[in-house]
């Protein structure tokens, strides 16, 4: 009787599938089958540090990148314009010259104002606001230049082949460092070479980031699009020269009375023989400042003697070097500068490091990495201070407020360095630069008379000698020569 009851219910008592009742629970073997499957787990295999890496890269290989940007020319070749010849930077990085030529001084103007020590103290926890300077700063090219055109007239310096400036010079010697397109007008007359440049050109304006990762943006108006770059690093370049100088930007009376008190005696100009430079004579009453440079015009001579039956392949070159400051010496003695200013952007875009971070404890790092990302910009300002003669070099570091901020800069420090260390700091060649130089200006003495245009290809490492007719960029002169008469009437 107990086992009926207990069959019966077991199928269709209150306990069974009746209607209204629920389905008997699992018991027994078929609990523990049913728990055991549940907890059951799929082992996969481990992933390994490849495969995690690849995900982080978004499954991209080492090798994949992205594709390059098809930069602009900085001239718009001409169907009617024909190539006279191409140099490869593979081919400019063997030529040499066997010795590096002195330059001697045949015409010296202006007046250097002393550069204020106070600013060697300088570092990221004690920086200082860049002040905007309202000065005027003259570019002018080598045909424009009368001192140039005086000494090109001069019996006594007939036999000199080539004149330029220190900035044009210095562009073909660190070629194979460039990465952006520029050019340079060569002007043959009477079997000489004068190098020019245009109204406008890139050789007036200060790169940013040339050489490094290519993060700059497509949108014209934003901060970090080509063009704002440039024009960042160029007026920081001149506040920069002009804000360290004893009379320069901002509280310069407080800083000529403290360098005064600790020196004992208030730091003193340096005049040269003509104080005032041809392009500060010709600024009007009404007009801003000329910024206090000097001007030095320097004999070179390229190549060596030649022996016996050899034709003697040596060339002078008259070339207009600038300075920017004069500061004592050891001995008293006066001591020249060029002044020159680095700036970051934003670290995290250029792949540096934080220079209010690192500065103090890592120049050397900070240097390092603003040689990889501006090599070509560090060597033309080397040369440029090799070109001149100058004693020193001052590197100023400078630094957004804000990395959107494009418009208010601080120096977070300075730093001195003697040019020819500093060009073996650098891996800066010299024999190489003049052999570069001297390679090229053998080939333009060769040409006919006329005008010749040297373009570097912006996406290839080529420069290429076009020649062009007389009135190739007489609409831009034309237009330059406007803008200068339109701001003369204002």
């Amino acid at each position: 009787r107990g086992r009926g009851r207990g069959r019966g219910r077991g199928r269709g008592g209150r306990f069974g599938r009746g209607r209204g009742f629920h389905q008997a629970a699992p018991m027994g073997a078929e609990a523990k089958f049913n728990a055991k499957f549940e907890k059951k787990v799929v082992k996969t295999a481990a992933q390994s540090k490849w495969k995690k890496s690849m995900a982080a890269n978004n499954y991209r290989r080492w090798n994949d990148r992205d594709p390059v940007r098809i930069r602009d020319a900085s001239v718009d070749v001409r169907p009617e314009w024909s190539v006279m010849g191409q140099f490869a930077f593979s081919e400019l990085g063997k030529m040499t010259i066997s010795e590096v030529p002195d330059g001697v001084d045949v015409h010296a103007c202006g007046t250097l104002q002393p550069y204020d020590k106070n600013y060697d103290r300088i570092n990221p926890k004690q920086e200082k606001k860049l002040v905007q300077s309202e000065r005027a700063f003259f570019k002018v090219t080598t045909s424009d230049d009368p001192e140039i055109a005086r000494l090109a007239d001069d019996p006594a310096h007939k036999d000199v082949k080539v004149f330029a400036t220190d900035a044009i010079v210095s562009v073909i010697m660190a070629a194979p460092r460039s990465a952006m397109g520029w050019d340079i007008v060569i002007n043959k007359v009477d079997g000489r070479l004068f190098l020019d440049k245009r109204h406008g050109s890139p050789i007036d304006f200060v790169s940013c980031n040339e050489t490094g990762n290519d993060f700059m943006s497509e949108d014209p108006e934003s901060i970090n699009h080509l063009g704002k770059l440039t024009a960042e690093a160029t007026l920081i370049n001149q506040h920069f020269s002009q804000q360290v100088l004893v009379d320069g930007a901002g509280s310069g009376s407080e800083r000529a009375s403290s360098a005064s008190a600790s020196a004992g005696e208030a730091p003193k100009p340096h005049a040269f023989a003509e104080p005032v430079t041809p392009f500060a004579a010709e600024v009007g009453p009404d007009d801003p400042p000329a910024a206090p440079v000097a001007y030095r015009y320097r004999l070179f001579e390229m190549g060596k003697p030649p022996k016996e039956g050899d034709d003697d392949t040596r060339v002078k070159m008259v070339v207009r070097t600038e300075l920017d400051a004069v500061a004592k010496g050891k001995q008293e003695e006066d001591v020249f500068l060029r002044l020159f200013a680095l700036n970051e952007v934003d670290a995290r875009l250029t792949s540096g490091i934080d220079w209010r971070q690192k500065l103090d404890s890592q120049r050397g790092a900070v240097l390092a990495t603003e040689l990889k990302n501006n090599s070509c910009k560090l060597a033309k300002w080397t040369l440029q201070a090799m070109l001149a003669s100058a004693d020193l070099i001052k590197l100023g570091y400078v630094s957004r407020n804000h990395a959107r901020d494009n418009n208010n800069h601080v120096l977070l420090g300075t730093q001195t360095c003697k040019p020819a260390e500093f060009a073996r700091q650098i891996n800066l060649n010299a024999n190489n630069a003049w052999g570069i130089l001297k390679s090229i200006v053998d080939v333009c003495l060769k040409l006919d008379e006329g005008r010749y245009l040297l373009l570097k290809d912006p996406n290839k490492p080529i420069i290429r000698l076009y020649t062009i007719p007389l009135d190739a960029f007489e609409e831009e002169e034309e237009a330059a020569a406007e803008e200068g008469g339109a701001e003369e009437e204002d």
